[in-house]
């Protein structure tokens, strides 16, 4: 499927918003446990699927990629900041990549819901 690469200032918003998140999630996971003091309100798990089904929805809106690279891209990066929470001293959790998927699926199925719903309204 091919895609025109328009660059507008939606696509600068959404992008800037998803690099931001991705910023700090990265550091956020890689700093030492001992020293983060705070919980987010669900805890642990319910920030791996906020974060995860934001950067879904905010790739699927993007439309710049095909769904199956954004579930693949999403997945790398929460792999990969499994693999890098080893190298600083935090624990590798399969949990934690089950909740990242789940939350890229959220994501992805809000976005797809969105999309269906704004269909049937132009359809009338």
């Amino acid at each position: 499927m091919k895609y025109k690469f328009i660059i507008t200032n939606n696509l600068i918003i959404t992008f800037s918003i998803f690099f931001m998140i991705i910023t700090l999630f990265t550091i956020a996971a890689l700093i030492p446990r001992s020293l983060i003091e705070y919980s987010p309100p669900g805890g642990d798990d319910f920030m791996h699927i906020y974060i995860f089904s934001t950067l879904s929805l905010l790739l699927c809106f993007s439309k710049i990629l095909d769904k199956k690279y954004i579930y693949l891209i999403l997945f790398s990066y929460g792999f990969l900041i499994e693999i890098l929470q080893l190298i600083v001293g935090r624990n590798f959790s399969y949990f934690d990549i089950l909740i990242n998927c789940i939350g890229i699926i959220l994501g992805a199925g809000i976005y797809f819901c969105f999309n269906k719903i704004i269909n049937l309204k132009k359809n009338f």
